[in-house]
């Protein structure tokens, strides 16, 4: 994210050795604190602000802006760019602060973490110090991979995407002053376009690229070295242009900006054309903004002194929300959520006034404390796991309590009989107990989940056929930002390449799917390529009951079972802060009345749907009339957000029988 400057007296984005100083613009720092507002709130529930992690956007922009304007000064007094001057005083912004504040999370993660993850954490430590944390969080990007509510330094991402420019955009900006100085801006533009471009296409077919990685978020800092580069232009043009022009231009660009805040919410695939909103708000508050009505208020008292503590306030919330999520089992109130910002914003302004400032006033004397603090920083981090394991091992003859590494293996990924079963047709023999199975288990990772409940308990056992956020139905997907049109073909394809197989399949007598049924509130993707705007539960259970009839036709028995009721938070990782704590096994056990609302709809439209379809509820398997089990005795039942365990799909298939439920279901 763009860095914020020190306060009035240092009128520059460089700081202390006195070159190259830009006129401080105190309606910048005020948009500063927008877009960190927005970001911090969008974390701290996204109803909020929908659009609040556009905030990073805006940051990208005012950062292209101040950074290409220094350049293009130096490029005019001197001709040239010192590129170990310029790297040093980047390495003095933003390295002191970050540094501090990963130092800060280590013994949080040491207590807190699993050891696995704790691996993770050492990582992302590790790639923070190469600049390449986006690389490693691109990399994790998956629906099996640890969530981002458990990433205390995913937010890095922003400064590896802005450090991998600015190793870059220099050389490219000189060469093309001393080659063609008048093409500055052309090219530029050009590269630009490219990259909106590149954003555009990717967001369609590779989501998770897009949103992480450079290639697709470079017109976003381009953006504001393009108005950089114009400046002195928009300059004459402002000051000829009427005082309520210019008004109205501020105001445009406000509306842009706090309007892209609500109304695009995380459900548009980021970046994009979409994103242009808030991009182009930027540029026009930037180029505005100074001398007008919006520009007063931006660079007021309150404004101005969030913006310049931002980039502390940034780099600090998000491991505050995600240890304390992790504590607590993401059972924040309002109350909570409030103190962890007033937090955030203590620590941000302590950070600022006694790190970023003094760092930035020592010019060159800074480098050698800071390689200190760097290197202090990788030790602690390295030592973390072993340190972690010998508090673990210290002997404590009244605790029995279940130690880090089984609590580890209880929330386990349940595979079902493998993890090559997932994701593809296979007929792999590690997907299946017998060469003529009689069950077929076939779905998404909820279907994956039911397998250690069936596969000791199938007279002639069972095949699984799995592909993750793909339902079984025939002819339709889910399609969202994130799981785009080239992946609902893939998931249609599957379900077409299953029911071929089954047509083939004299042995397979029962038919057994699973889904949390997403579907019925997203998007829903047709065969052929029609979108069908949500909600369209109807389409849903048509496909569903035409896939009934289907495999039927073939003389077999079809049986959905439904999704375990669940709360919306992560149930897995409260079962693990409880168990870590040697809580009562009852501690994560919620009330039928705090089942979440889209889990509630899901399971009265298979209600519903069960007059036509067979349905196995697994609510009543789990819940009482007013209590949901979470764990029984030493047996986690979920692993996560709404995956059973392994252990806890046993326990279903061994003390429920369900394989017992899903035979008298299909004879009904």
């Amino acid at each position: 994210m763009g860095q914020p400057h020190d306060v009035g007296r240092v009128n520059s984005v460089i700081g202390a050795d006195g070159k190259a100083e830009l006129r401080y613009r105190p309606d910048i720092d005020g948009l500063r604190a927008i877009a960190v507002i927005a970001v911090i709130l969008f974390h701290v529930d996204p109803r909020l602000m929908p659009g609040g992690y556009l905030g990073v956007d805006l940051f990208f922009v005012i950062s292209g802006y101040l950074i290409t304007s220094l350049l293009l000064r130096d490029l005019s007094a001197e001709g040239r760019v010192s590129l170990a001057q310029f790297y040093e005083r980047r390495a003095r912004r933003i390295l002191p602060a970050l540094f501090v504040v990963v130092a800060a999370t280590i013994p949080f993660a040491a207590f807190l973490m699993l050891p696995s993850r704790q691996a993770d954490f050492v990582m992302s430590i590790m790639a923070i110090i190469g600049f390449a944390s986006n690389f490693l969080f691109w990399s994790r990007a998956g629906y099996f991979m640890p969530a981002a509510e458990q990433e205390p330094l995913l937010h890095t991402w922003t400064l590896a995407v802005e450090e991998q420019f600015y190793l870059v955009f220099p050389l490219v900006l000189w060469l093309v002053w001393r080659v063609a100085p008048r093409a500055v801006f052309v090219v530029l533009l050009g590269l630009a376009l490219l990259s909106l471009g590149l954003s555009e296409y990717l967001s369609r077919n590779a989501p998770s690229a897009n949103f992480y990685l450079l290639p697709s978020r470079a017109w976003e800092l381009l953006a504001g070295a393009l108005l950089a580069k114009e400046a002195s232009r928009l300059t004459a043009v402002r000051r000829k242009a009427d005082s309520m022009r210019r008004q109205f231009a501020a105001a445009f660009g406000l509306a842009l900006v706090v309007g892209s805040l609500f109304a695009l919410d995380d459900g548009f695939a980021m970046p994009s054309l979409w994103a242009l909103a808030p991009v182009v708000g930027g540029v026009v508050l930037i180029a505005t903004a100074e001398g007008t009505l919006v520009g007063k208020v931006l660079g007021s008292a309150l404004p101005r002194s969030i913006g310049l503590i931002s980039y502390s306030a940034y780099l600090w919330h998000w491991p505050i929300l995600v240890f304390a999520r992790l504590h607590f089992g993401g059972n924040l109130n309002w109350g909570m959520l409030t103190a962890l910002v007033g937090l955030t914003m203590l620590l941000a302004w302590l950070t600022y006034r006694f790190v970023e400032v003094p760092f930035r006033r020592r010019g060159r004397d800074a480098v050698v404390p800071l390689r200190g603090l760097t290197a202090g920083v990788v030790i602690a981090a390295i030592a973390l796991p072993s340190t972690a394991e010998i508090v673990r091992r210290l002997p404590d003859p009244e605790n029995d309590a279940l130690t880090p590494a089984e609590i580890e293996a209880k929330v386990a990924t349940n595979f079902g009989l493998s993890e090559v079963c997932e994701g593809r047709f296979t007929l792999d023999p590690a997907c299946r107990t017998s060469d003529t199975p009689a069950v077929l288990i076939w779905g998404d990772s909820f279907a994956m989940h039911l397998v250690p409940a069936l596969m000791h308990e199938v007279d002639g056992g069972l095949i699984q056929m799995t592909k993750s956020v793909c339902i079984p139905a025939i002819g339709v997907s889910v399609v969202t930002s994130e799981y785009p049109a080239t992946w609902a073909e893939g998931c249609i394809a599957f379900n077409d390449q299953v029911v071929d197989w089954l047509a083939t399949q004299p042995s397979i007598q029962t038919v057994v799917v699973s889904s949390p049924l997403g579907l019925i509130f997203n998007d829903v993707y047709l065969r052929g390529g029609t979108v069908e705007q949500a909600p369209r539960p109807d389409l849903v259970a048509d496909a569903l009951r035409k896939t009934a009839e289907r495999v039927r036709a073939m003389g077999k028995q079809f049986v959905v079972v439904s999704p375990p009721p669940v709360t919306g938070e992560d149930i897995g990782q409260c079962l693990v802060q409880a168990a870590l704590r040697d809580q009562s096994a009852g501690a994560c056990d919620f009330p039928v009345t705090e089942i979440h609302r889209l889990s509630r709809m899901v399971l009265d439209f298979l209600k519903e749907l069960s007059a036509e379809v067979p349905v196995v509820s697994l609510e009543p398997l789990i819940c009482s009339e007013t209590v949901c089990d979470t764990r029984i005795g030493e047996t986690f039942l979920f692993r996560d957000t709404g995956h059973l365990s392994i252990e806890g799909a046993r326990l279903l298939g061994r003390h429920h029988n369900l394989y017992g439920l899903i035979r008298h279901a299909a004879h009904q």
